[in-house]
């Protein structure tokens, strides 16, 4: 027994002598299409330029039909969280100038804290050149002091030598 050839084993029918051209083809594709089409023309209008709008033109879309919705507790939730929001933003502002009030009164105390270190440095800069002065004008008294006794040492002893009695 012989196998049958591929093309038979693959189709049911039998394979047609003469392929067939595109001409017939598409009157074999409109002759499937026609029945369907006579059939919607009615619903779709009736006629013809109609119809092909409605098929090739965009459907409206419907919007499905729901149950509505209750949005007043959000409503609510929102108008809360709106005035938490301003509160919460009258005291990011309070909070911000009182920083502002700080910082400037910082700013104040360092330069005073400035101001007394350098009056400090002055100072202890007077305090050497006074200490300075106060030492130059002691041992000017004590070279003075020295003079003046070695003056009289020496006046006592002229003394002694001019008078010999005592």
């Amino acid at each position: 027994m012989a196998a049958p050839p591929q093309e038979r084993a693959l189709t049911s029918t039998p394979p047609s002598r003469e392929p067939s051209s595109n001409m017939q083809r598409a009157v074999s594709a409109l002759r499937a299409t026609l029945p369907i089409v006579h059939q919607l023309l009615p619903l779709l209008g009736g006629t013809l330029g109609a119809a092909v709008s409605n098929v090739l033109g965009p459907y409206p879309q419907t919007a499905p039909h729901a149950t509505p919705i209750n949005i007043e507790p959000l409503e609510d939730d929102v108008a809360e969280l709106q005035t938490q929001h301003r509160d919460l933003r009258n005291r990011l502002l309070e909070h911000h100038a009182s920083l502002k009030r700080v910082e400037d009164q910082m700013e104040t105390v360092r330069e005073a804290a400035d101001r007394n270190a350098q009056e400090q440095t002055e100072l202890a800069e007077d305090l050497q050149s006074m200490r300075k002065t106060v030492h130059r004008f002691a041992m000017i008294a004590l070279a003075v002091l020295v003079v003046s006794l070695l003056l009289n040492a020496g006046l006592f002893l002229h003394i002694l030598h001019v008078l010999p009695w005592l």
